[in-house]
């Protein structure tokens, strides 16, 4: 057992069923090279061991704090666990994953040395046996002109925050939602001038069958972050872009050409004119501007899939043409 410090970075770690998993995960924190830790685990109603295994946990080590509350989800859940919290930084890892023992370290030297408000690490995709499948190396970030890599790498996983950020401006993770992700990295994308990468790749994403991104079933199953991006968008308006508005758009566009082309197809008639009502009221609401954008050209010098350029680039002249509600009727599940 550990003496107990002053915690310079809180690790939230929402636990859901994981018995298989959360026995590594939290001792993958615990060994970290790094020490002034606190790790906040928030057992979210489990049903199966995992409540069990988390106290046993926290006798181990008094770094550990174990919150419980009924089942109410992931965003719920980190939700309580940023509330809790009290280290300058934060940052999450989920029930099922696991960390490089100098995961947190190289983040927070970093973090430190610069002076930043975010860090963006890569991830190392795999599977339940340990063997890697994928890795995602972040490129260089510059402010202004290459700010690809907080849409490249969103899940908040991935990322160290500056805590008093969470709290100045009243952070949640919207309930009730999937992808419930991608509104907090498009908001802090916007708010914070010093962000930097890390060229490591120390988180270990497990991808299993009980995976979210394996049980996928589309619009119809996915409850699209709707709200939390309405949220977003409105409070960054309020207070203002200090980064690139063109990135932050284009990070938005890059939102709704995912939901479009990736979730859409073969939704039923409803959901898909849902998602496309959504999308065209968004965009003229907070984009009125978006035909101009340097940003979303195929020939620009960002580090950006192709694939990913075309998706935006077609869904802007779906946009622009006012083909988008035809092209959802197409190529959703006409019933």
């Amino acid at each position: 057992c550990k003496e107990k410090a002053m915690p310079e970075v809180s690790i939230i770690i929402p636990v859901y069923n994981n018995e298989k998993y959360i026995e590594k995960c939290i001792h993958s924190v615990l060994n970290q090279t790094f020490g002034e830790l606190e790790i906040i685990a928030v057992n979210d109603g489990s049903t199966d061991e995992s409540g069990k295994i988390l106290k046993n946990l926290e006798r181990e080590d008094v770094r550990i704090i174990l919150l419980e509350q009924n089942n109410q989800g992931v965003a719920a859940a980190r939700n309580l666990g940023v509330k809790k919290s009290t280290g300058k930084y934060i940052t999450f890892v989920d029930g099922d994953d696991y960390l490089k023992n100098d995961y947190i370290e190289k983040m927070y030297d970093l973090a430190e040395k610069e002076s930043l408000d975010m860090v963006i690490s890569g991830l190392t995709y795999v599977d339940e046996s340990g063997k890697e499948l994928n890795k995602i190396i972040p490129g260089v970030y510059k402010r202004l002109e290459n700010e690809e890599w907080t849409f490249r790498i969103s899940a908040v996983c991935s990322h160290l925050y500056r805590r008093e950020l969470w709290t100045k401006y009243d952070v949640k993770f919207q309930s009730g939602e999937r992808g419930e992700d991608m509104p907090i990295s498009l908001f802090f994308s916007a708010v914070c001038p010093r962000i930097n990468t890390i060229q490591e790749c120390g988180y270990y994403y497990v991808q299993h069958a009980s995976s979210a991104i394996h049980n996928f079933k589309g619009l119809e199953k996915y409850s699209l972050p709707y709200k939390g991006l309405n949220h977003t968008l409105a409070k960054v308006q309020k207070i203002g872009i200090v980064n690139s508005p063109e990135f932050f758009e284009l990070f938005a566009l890059r939102i709704f050409s995912t939901c479009l082309f990736q979730l859409a197809p073969g939704a039923s008639k409803v959901k898909t004119r849902e998602l496309c009502n959504y999308i065209e009221n968004t965009v003229n609401r907070y984009f009125p501007h978006y035909w101009r954008n340097s940003k979303a050209r195929l020939t620009v010098k960002a580090d950006i899939p192709f694939s990913q350029k075309v998706a935006v680039r077609v869904l802007m002249i779906l946009m622009k043409t006012r083909l988008l509600h035809p092209f959802g009727w197409l190529i959703s599940n006409k019933k």
